[in-house]
């Protein structure tokens, strides 16, 4: 099982901007001059040819998140103030940016592995100040034998240490070909309110494998019995209620949403995320319906 994954750098990127344009947080100006800007984040291996103006469209994209959490766009952001006094506090984000700078991104715009530094935040968005605050104590680190040479910088969640990383392939789409050839099966499950990560991107990447959507047959009302039209694209049920959407592929490889979950999506839905992981060890299709 493969969660919010990234699986191919310029697939994934475009499906970043497709999902901020459609979720109304950029305009269609900005929408537009980034797919134009950046030749649709093509690597220039590619034949892809951004233009001078990619960097500041990516920077446009970048700010638009900056009041909002882009691992889960609809829940509330931690607020910290600068101030001890709460009438003259000024409210703002604790660390704006992203976990890890998609690499496409990175090359045009210097600054965006800085701006790109925040932990999914979770039920409750200031998990992350409370984890730094711990792992920072003296008390805490000698108990688990951390930091024992005195590093001159704290503990954070992704820290600046390594600035550079060049171990990371642009794809991993081979591998999954790889594995389904060896005959594994292989879900991959998306959080559909994470915009870091999201479904755009994993559809558009998974796309490019050209699999074979296995058509799923109805199970009530007119055309019982009746494969489906529409590529076998279907909703999944958990506790009668809706628990995301799916898709079987002949292949061996399933594409599973999660309703209303950010990326870390078992911190967002943990009960549909139970009955996912449940029915994949069990090798059983997620219910088709209600009554299952």
């Amino acid at each position: 099982m493969i969660g919010n994954a990234v699986l191919n750098d310029a697939t994934d990127q475009m499906g970043m901007v497709e999902y901020a344009w459609s979720h109304a947080i950029i305009s269609d100006e900005l929408y537009s001059a980034v797919r134009r800007e950046c030749d649709s984040f093509k690597e220039e291996e590619d034949g892809g040819k951004p233009s001078k103006g990619c960097s500041p469209a990516v920077r446009a994209f970048l700010r638009a998140y900056d009041d909002i959490d882009i691992y889960s766009i609809y829940t509330p952001t931690c607020l910290s103030s600068s101030s001890s006094s709460p009438a003259s506090a000024s409210p703002r984000r604790s660390s704006p940016g992203l976990v890890a700078a998609p690499r496409l991104f990175s090359k045009h715009v210097k600054e965006a592995w800085r701006r790109m530094q925040r932990v999914p935040a979770g039920y409750d968005p200031c998990t992350e100040e409370y984890v730094k605050g711990y792992f920072n104590r003296e008390d805490v680190q000698r108990a688990l034998h951390a930091n024992r040479t005195g590093l001159s910088y704290p503990y954070s969640p992704c820290s600046e240490a390594i600035s550079k990383w060049n171990d990371s392939p642009s794809t991993v789409l081979p591998i999954l070909k790889k594995l389904m050839g060896a005959g594994l099966r292989i879900w991959v499950y998306s959080g559909d309110t994470d915009g870091r990560v999201p479904v755009t991107s994993t559809r558009y990447s998974l796309n490019t494998m050209k699999l074979r959507p296995r058509l799923m047959r109805k199970t009530a009302g007119d055309g019982a019995g009746e494969e489906s039209e529409w590529g076998g694209w279907r909703a999944w049920y958990d506790r009668q209620q809706v628990g995301g959407w799916a898709v079987e592929y002949e292949e061996g490889l399933t594409l599973v949403t999660v309703r209303g979950a950010g990326h870390q999506v078992p911190l967002f839905a943990p009960r549909r995320s139970l009955a996912m992981l449940y029915h994949f060890l069990r090798g059983s299709s997620l219910p088709a319906s209600r009554s299952r």
